[in-house]
């Protein structure tokens, strides 16, 4: 039984695919050409290359300009058929807007 954790694992695969991407690249070979040569699964090789190059961007931070949001009296507006529009304030009472729903639902 292996005593290998699951993360010695991951870094012998890490070892093993770099090392074949490197051996790839200086072969001047077809990624194709290259693992058929060294009995490779091709569709592994792409994604382990891709996961490497991933890894390699360099992380860039923007700083973005924000500005405070106003919301206004209203927290909420419905957009309803017809053109009609409800503001609803935060201090709503829920019965009145009701009536005001099931009122527009009968015209």
């Amino acid at each position: 039984m292996g005593t290998e954790t699951r993360q010695e694992k991951l870094e012998k695969l890490r070892k093993f695919w770099k090392t074949h991407l490197d051996k790839w690249e200086e072969s001047g070979l077809s990624q194709k050409e290259y693992c058929r040569q060294h009995n490779l699964v091709y569709h592994r090789f792409g994604y382990w290359k891709a996961r490497f190059k991933s890894r390699n961007l360099p992380v860039k931070f923007v700083q973005v300009a924000s500005q405070p949001i106003n919301p206004g009296p209203y927290v909420l507006k419905l957009n309803l058929p017809r053109g009609c529009q409800i503001e609803i304030p935060d201090d709503f009472s829920a019965d009145t807007l009701k009536r005001v729903l099931v009122t527009l639902q009968e015209s």
